[in-house]
């Protein structure tokens, strides 16, 4: 009875928790709503004891192009944003933003459809200036016919 029970129990969490990370929506054009608030946010403060409200932020918001993003970010009273595409996978991607490599710095990226991270641009502090870079870009090839 407690081999059936642990048998029962490992099959209902393999049902319903196996692919919960892999999960992905179907890609449509355009989204049917907009959300005004930002769908990420990374921030983290920048240290300052004479402005200790300045920060370091970066927010991703949607547009109406489902692969369109706007991304504003900031350090301490400067301000800079870009829209910039995600690729198209055939699948909605899960935008993301990670704390990059450098002291204040935000990697923007997406999880592909094996809930992997896939970095494309990264927003940094550089010699006491605001920094948007290109890291990476993908491209999805059409299979080879026979």
């Amino acid at each position: 009875m407690k081999q059936l029970v642990t048998v029962l129990a490992a099959a209902f969490f393999i049902s319903c928790g196996g692919n919960s990370g892999s999960s992905t929506q179907p890609y449509t054009e355009e989204r049917t709503t907009v959300s005004a608030d930002p769908v990420k946010v990374y921030e983290e403060p920048v240290g300052d004891s004479l402005n200790p409200t300045w920060k370091f932020k970066v927010e991703l918001f949607e547009q109406k192009q489902s692969l369109k993003y706007h991304v504003k970010f900031q350090y301490k009273e400067v301000t800079g944003e870009k829209i910039f595409s995600y690729p198209n996978l055939g699948f909605m991607p899960k935008p993301e933003l990670k704390k990059g490599p450098d002291p204040l710095s935000c990697i923007i990226g997406f999880y592909d459809a094996d809930s992997t991270f896939m970095e494309l641009r990264i927003v940094k502090v550089e010699n006491d200036n605001l920094v948007y870079r290109h890291l990476k870009e993908y491209q999805v090839d059409a299979g080879q016919k026979k």
